[in-house]
């Protein structure tokens, strides 16, 4: 299928001529001591390569991001590895109403998303008020590499509908229906005779089927709202419920509250579904203050009800300037936890240089009977810019925990952006 696509998107974008080039290539090292299968030490040396690249002329454009990576160090089956992210063609304001997108893509359309091979469209009406957006392709594997696959049996589609009947509120109404395959695999079987044999067990595709609504309304800058349900159509029940408000008490304060109903997100015919699966019941307040331009100071804390246990979560923190830092402490049945975070980026020669640390500690249990443990962390780095189409970024990256008593990272990254105007492509 994808192949398909290609050859539409190229003769597509024949008759068109670019007129704008932008893209960014980015080169990446990635380097640290690690430890194989059988627990001997190895030297991971990772490099990457990243194309990002969009063309665009008039209504249409053209855009491709693929990544390859190889590592130097070790011996790894799938190297060179090739993950194409997208990889589409777009045209838009057809008859003054919808765009249409083709090829390999991120789709996001309330309840439904996910990276397909595929189509997609939105269409605008009644001025802008109301948005129909649909679409539909093959799901896009894990390692996102070049290869054919069947939408009956590895499909996406769905589509969601928008309408604002008031300049300052939405609500949308959104399906998805998403299958993917399972491989097959071979089981020993007895017969009548209590011989054994082997047999090639085909499942049937995992399936989910999904509803939702969901309504934001904000009110100028005294209050917002958003509230979100999603329905399993497939089960007949209600799988998730989220609501968020944010309130300005004054200029400088506000007060927030969330509430998240969730079950795990099972396929139905997954092995997984034959088992007792429990709703979680969360309640969030915070108070978010600024007393300055550069000051921002925030608290949260949470309550997290089970079947029959609560856990609870707090967070405290604040930046100033190009300072941050972070509070956090867990307790209750999803554990012990107390962490604190700092980092600092600080830019100089006019923004040329900007240096930056962060360092962090934790100490946690997973019940409360079991012994502390401790994790430390730690980053020194700087990112170097000459000039706006160029930029170098270099850090050491150092952990210490349980497993690990030195976990000694370097990181390189290079960018370099460019943007040309061309009169064909």
């Amino acid at each position: 299928m994808f192949r398909k696509i290609f050859v539409g998107l190229v003769l597509l974008s024949a008759g068109a001529s670019a007129q704008l080039m932008t893209g960014r290539l980015t080169t990446l090292f990635y380097g640290f001591e690690g430890r194989d299968t059988a627990l001997a030490k190895v030297l991971y040396f990772r490099a990457y390569e990243n194309l990002y690249f969009n063309a665009a002329s008039g209504d249409y454009s053209f855009n491709m991001n693929a990544m390859v990576s190889n590592d130097f160090g070790s011996t790894i089956e799938t190297d060179p590895e090739l993950r194409v992210n997208s990889f589409l063609m777009k045209v838009k304001n057809i008859g003054g109403l919808a765009d249409i997108t083709a090829g390999r893509q991120f789709v996001f359309a309330g309840v439904g998303s996910g990276l397909i091979d595929g189509v997609s469209g939105l269409a605008k009406f009644l001025d802008n008020t109301l948005m129909i957006q649909g679409y539909g392709g093959s799901n896009v594997i894990q390692s996102r590499s070049i290869r054919k696959n069947y939408i009956g049996t590895n499909g996406l589609f769905g589509g969601q509908i928008s309408y604002a009947p008031i300049e300052d509120g939405v609500v949308g109404i959104s399906y998805m229906n998403k299958r993917w395959e399972r491989k097959p695999y071979t089981a020993l079987r007895m017969d009548s005779l209590f011989n054994p044999y082997s047999i090639v067990i085909n499942s049937r595709p995992n399936e989910e089927e999904l509803a939702s609504i969901d309504v934001e309304y904000q009110h100028e800058q005294v209050y917002s709202i958003q509230a979100k349900t999603d329905f399993d159509i497939l089960t007949e029940e209600i799988s998730k419920v989220q609501g968020f408000t944010r309130v300005g008490v004054i200029k400088e304060l506000n007060v927030t509250a969330e509430y998240i109903f969730r079950k795990p997100r099972v396929a139905y015919n997954s092995v997984f579904s034959v088992f007792n699966i429990n709703s979680t019941n969360e309640i969030e307040g915070g108070i978010e203050y600024r007393p300055i331009s550069k000051t921002f100071l925030f608290a949260r804390f949470a309550n997290v009800d089970y079947v029959d246990e609560t856990s609870q979560r707090l967070v405290v923190g604040g930046t100033y300037d190009f300072i941050s830092a972070t509070y956090t402490q867990n307790f209750g049945y999803a554990g012990e936890l107390n962490g604190i975070s700092v980092q600092a980026a600080y830019p100089m020669m006019d923004r040329t240089l900007t240096a930056m640390c962060a360092a962090g500690f934790a100490t946690y249990k997973q019940a409360a009977t079991d012994p502390a443990s401790d994790v430390f962390n730690g980053t020194l780095g700087v990112v170097y810019r000459p000039m706006q189409t160029l930029s170098t970024d270099f850090q050491m990256q150092w952990m210490s925990n349980p497993q690990y008593n030195s976990d000694m990272r370097l990181f390189l990254k290079i960018n370099y952006w460019f943007n040309e105007k061309l009169n064909w492509l």
